[in-house]
């Protein structure tokens, strides 16, 4: 694993970790649109993953943002009701994801005040996906997962504050649970 890919990682469970705060929004509420629903499947602009967009309207799916370290997020799910939210990255030329993901959980156990589970196997459309949840003081709660997507590997990270409603898990463990490879990527009968 490359020492670049290691630090955006952490970078990106030290941004999780800080404490989320919901507001209301300001201004006019937009107007329901009239035209075509957003596809079900929200697909990486460049094709290393795709995952099913939640049901519920409070998510927000974006790409091309740039992380704390300019480095650009492939995908911010965000919901501003409740201040959750869900950071997809992904890399190439990672074998064991399962020691990857104990070496995230390590790294994050090692933090002031946050604790983490162990490392177990997830069930992710990709196929072959580990993760660990995590507890920030009484205030956030969290899940990481690394998951297989073809030729890549997707890391998620996602973060709620201790009140959110469980339907915010659920969507959460929902998009985990979608995360693989593009539909149509990989030949007939890979999986």
């Amino acid at each position: 694993m490359s020492p670049a890919f290691a630090g955006a990682v952490m970078l990106s469970l030290a941004v999780s970790l800080l404490p989320a705060r919901v507001t209301s929004p300001m201004g006019r509420a937009p107007k329901p649109g009239h035209g075509l629903s957003p596809p079900k499947m929200w697909q990486d602009r460049t094709g290393h993953f795709a995952l099913e967009r939640p049901a519920a309207e409070r998510w927000m799916l974006r790409s091309g943002v740039r992380g704390p370290d300019g480095e650009p997020v492939p995908l911010l799910a965000m919901s501003q009701e409740t201040g959750a939210q869900l950071v997809v990255q992904t890399a190439d030329g990672i074998h064991d994801i399962r020691l990857l993901a104990r070496m995230l959980m390590e790294n994050l156990a090692g933090e002031a005040r946050v604790h983490v589970e162990d490392v177990q196997r997830v069930l992710a459309r990709g196929g072959e996906a580990y993760g660990f949840s995590f507890t920030v003081a009484d205030e956030v709660r969290g899940r990481v997962a690394v998951v297989r997507a073809g030729d890549y590997v997707a890391l998620a990270v996602a973060s709620w504050p201790m009140g959110a409603p469980p339907e915010v898990v659920d969507d959460v463990d929902a998009m985990i649970g979608s995360l693989g490879p593009v539909p149509g990527a990989l030949p007939p009968g890979v999986f």
